[in-house]
């Protein structure tokens, strides 16, 4: 099953650089004057269309193994796509982030229904805040400065779209808070789930002030969850925890696993409320 998806997977690689090889050669032939229009349409007619073609068909034959595939039978297509194709990890995240934002403004959270959910993004907006103020001051600038309406056009398009992808960052954040559900506290970063560990493994919990991180961070079997904001929380756990740190792979040890969690919580009172009542120990 292996070696049959590797063969899948390099014949739509090489499937899809011969489409765009055949769709640039096209392009530059007619900018060159060696194609006219109706030669270079006839062209991508007769050649361009089937590959496009025999692309979507493979395509969609792959990616339809992919999502019946039994290596992660637990993980979304999204995180299986990233995994198997590094190539559209950047458009995997630019979907991520609008459909983030989509749900960000219809105020929907994706929390299990009847979860106790906490937020983590109080403190951290002042960044991204001035990222946007700075690219709308920049936008204006460039439209009075650029004599060209197409390069205008251009440069709009593309500044609405690096303002609405870093809201969209925002909104993974937003609507992916920590949540306890069914006894359990599930810590997140964005769409991604860092720690799952029932209540009954807490060892303790507490308001801890730690202001020297503002990017997440792992310190020996300690993990910091922070953004541009100090963390007001430490967990103890009784045992390790499996963690997936959202730090780079040259940072994340083998098999990393939690004896402790700081984090940042938008309502630190209700959530020492909804984990402490399973804790052995409190300390205040």
């Amino acid at each position: 099953m292996t070696s049959r998806r590797t063969r899948l997977r390099t014949a739509h690689r090489a499937h899809a650089a011969l489409t765009v090889v055949v769709v640039a050669t096209l392009l530059v032939l007619n900018l060159a004057g060696v194609l006219t229009g109706v030669m270079a349409l006839r062209l991508f007619l007769i050649i361009e269309v089937p590959l496009l073609l025999v692309l979507l068909a493979i395509t969609v034959l792959r990616f339809r193994r992919l999502r019946r595939s039994a290596d992660a039978p637990r993980a979304g297509l999204l995180d299986r796509l990233e995994v198997e194709e590094p190539l559209l990890r950047p458009a995997v995240a630019e979907l991520r982030a609008f459909c983030s934002l989509i749900l960000a403004v219809l105020r929907k959270r994706q929390v299990p229904r009847g979860s106790q959910w906490f937020g983590y993004t109080r403190g951290s907006m002042a960044f991204p805040t001035v990222m946007i103020v700075l690219s709308v001051v920049e936008l204006v600038i460039v439209h009075i400065l650029v004599p060209w309406v197409w390069l205008q056009v251009v440069l709009l398009v593309l500044a609405i779209w690096g303002v609405l992808f870093l809201l969209g960052l925002i909104a993974t954040c937003v609507v992916h808070p920590h949540f306890v559900a069914d006894e359990t506290l599930h810590l997140r970063w964005g769409h991604r789930t860092v720690l799952s560990a029932p209540l009954t493994r807490i060892a303790s919990v507490a308001p801890h002030a730690n202001h020297k991180h503002t990017q997440p961070q792992i310190e020996g079997e300690s993990l910091i969850l922070s953004q541009f904001q100090s963390t007001n929380v430490i967990i103890t756990f009784a045992e390790p925890v499996a963690a997936a740190a959202p730090v780079s792979k040259k940072a994340l040890p083998d098999d990393f696993h939690a004896t402790e969690v700081l984090l940042h919580v938008d309502d630190l009172d209700s959530f020492l409320q909804a984990v402490r009542p399973l804790s052995d120990e409190v300390t205040r």
